[in-house]
């Protein structure tokens, strides 16, 4: 049985269940190249009906919401894919009495009005189910939509449901006009117990707070966080006690906001208004935390449940999810991996499997090496289609990773392009860009020469699991392969691991290496510690600043054509640049 998740807003995605088993999922952001695309996912579900399932054998596609307003967006665009998210520009606020009338209760309550009638539009809900179906290459009755907020709560399915009851949280900025949700999965049923419409959004909070910083709101909000631990609380506390007087978690356990989404942006530029921009980022995330701690505490207490999941694009926020795993009141928890809109055509699908064959096993979630993957032959012909071998000193070792490890130990930065995709954010060592942790000169090169990241971000490391005691302080309370949750570290990480680690803090986001979910990547590691001693490396997604991660081979060449990057890795062969 096969059954697919879409998701067609921002990082558009494609997965796909077959017998109860993630076998793809993958962003369309890969393929076309527009970073966090947005738009119906069309060249991800081709390569799904070539390379992966016979369009066929589907039983069903479901949709990751059900409000219209997702497709009349489409339609607004041309049904052209587009890149989310963009700075705040002053020439396009409008300021006319339209937007005037917007800001006041009244205003906003007519075009919430405005908006249900839209909704109700029986003309665009049939127009919008055509169009998706013509997509998909389905029948009609074969594609289902299911609320945004439960695809994300279902995207979780995979990692708890041997828990027997959990609580599942789920927080973003919007979809299907709400921004959070809590639900209790007990026997294999999910009931919901707790929504909060979108004029409330802790997510509307933080993404105007990164534009009013300059930054892309929609994409830049880790820098936000990142910036956040080099401000001082006696500093940021003024900013912080304002903004607790505009949002707050209710007696009930809701979301409550004093100012209407519209609203807003005013109001936060007027207390931001001449404060530093350290101090303006350490507010918001400790805001952040605090109220997403009150929530999840008030919910444990009232349900007496806490074992918990957390997902939606709030919940990218890999400090606040520290704080959960530190707080005693939680017992287990589960952080989706990339947990933003990409994830839930993993819950989409999750909700096809469930639904149309009810008795089938949900296979647990394990790595998600789960997009595309390139054979030698494919490489062979990338090397030639891009001439690389005008350029580059081209050879196959005899052990390839055991010659990636080499390279990094002797302080060379390899890029990495082997095996199957990552699905999301994060690179996982396939799609890579690796280097030895321990020198703080890699951390300025790798800034300056390929990805151009701001000063203040950190990197991160890749660690063997055998050597996570060695480096991360309460690392056995999560296990965290997916790079979705911040750690403090040892003294003997703040070492090894100096350029991986936030060098503010000391904080680090690791993903724990399995020999048997990537054993060429825990060989190049294993390497690497055999010749240094230091069980880990520095990981940062193989992609120049702004651009997606690479994908395919050619991707990866061109990449390194425009970088300072030498040393490039694809399948058997190790790619050098020619001096």
């Amino acid at each position: 049985m096969i059954h697919i998740g879409v998701c067609y807003g921002h990082n558009a995605t494609v997965a796909v269940i077959r017998d109860g088993v993630l076998v793809f999922c993958q962003s369309e952001e890969r393929l076309n190249r527009i970073k966090n695309s947005t738009g119906f996912p069309a060249l991800t579900l081709e390569h799904v009906y070539k390379h992966v399932v016979d369009r066929e054998e589907v039983r069903s596609a479901t949709l990751f919401q059900k409000s219209v307003f997702g497709y009349l967006h489409l339609k607004h665009q041309g049904f052209r894919s587009y890149q989310y998210g963009d700075y705040l520009d002053a020439s396009l606020i409008r300021k006319g009495f339209r937007e005037r009338l917007l800001k006041t209760r009244f205003g906003w309550q007519i075009k919430k009005m405005r908006i249900n009638a839209r909704e109700r539009n029986r003309r665009f809900k049939e127009e919008a189910h055509e169009y998706f179906s013509r997509s998909l290459g389905l029948s009609p009755v074969q594609v289902n939509y299911i609320d945004h907020h439960l695809s994300h709560a279902y995207s979780t399915l995979p990692g708890i449901q041997s828990w027997g009851k959990a609580l599942i949280f789920t927080l973003d900025a919007v979809g299907d006009w709400t921004c959070a949700t809590v639900n209790r999965y007990e026997d294999g049923a999910l009931q919901v117990l707790s929504t909060t419409e979108h004029d409330n959004s802790l997510g509307y909070y933080y993404a105007s707070t990164t534009s009013i910083l300059g930054m892309k709101a929609g994409e830049h909000e880790f820098k936000v966080m990142g910036l956040a631990p080099y401000a001082n609380r006696n500093y940021f506390e003024p900013i912080l006690k304002s903004l607790e007087s505009l949002i707050k978690v209710t007696d009930d356990g809701r979301w409550a906001s004093e100012v209407n989404p519209v609203r807003l942006r005013e109001e936060l530029e007027r207390i931001y208004r001449y404060r530093r921009f350290d101090n303006i980022a350490g507010a918001i995330q400790q805001l952040t935390e605090e109220l997403i701690l009150k929530w999840v505490h008030y919910w444990i207490e009232r349900t007496g449940i806490n074992d918990i999941a957390v997902s939606g694009g709030v919940f990218m926020n890999v400090k606040a999810c520290q704080r959960l795993a530190e707080s005693k009141t939680v017992g287990r928890l589960f952080i989706m991996p990339s947990a933003a809109d990409e994830s839930t055509a993993i819950g989409a699908a999750v909700w096809g499997n469930i639904t149309n064959d009810p008795h089938s096993t949900l296979a647990p979630l394990q790595d998600l090496y789960l997009g595309m993957e390139f054979s030698d032959s494919a490489i062979e012909e990338a090397i030639r289609e891009t001439g690389a071998s005008g350029r580059y000193d081209i050879n196959i070792p005899e052990n390839i990773n055991k010659e990636i490890g080499r390279l990094i130990a002797e302080n060379e930065v390899v890029a990495r392009c082997s095996g199957r995709m990552e699905f999301g954010a994060r690179a996982l060592g396939n799609r890579s860009i690796l280097a030895n942790p321990s020198y703080m000169q890699n951390l300025t090169f790798i800034n300056d020469a390929i990805k151009s990241r701001d000063f203040w971000m950190p990197f991160t490391p890749s660690i063997l699991e055998e050597d996570m005691p060695r480096y991360i302080v309460n690392h056995d309370r999560i296990f965290a392969p997916y790079m979705c949750i911040t750690f403090d570290t040892t003294a003997e990480a703040r070492k090894d691991l100096i350029a991986a680690i936030h060098p503010r803090d000391f904080t680090a986001r690791p993903q724990c290496v399995k020999e048997d979910w990537n054993p060429d990547y825990y060989e190049i590691i294993s390497t690497f510690k055999k010749l240094t001693g230091v069980g880990g490396v520095l990981n940062t997604s193989f992609n120049l600043h702004g651009e997606p991660n690479v994908c395919s081979p050619t991707d990866a060449i061109q990449t390194v054509d425009r970088s300072g990057l030498r040393h490039l890795a694809m399948g058997k062969f190790r790619l050098t640049k020619k001096d």
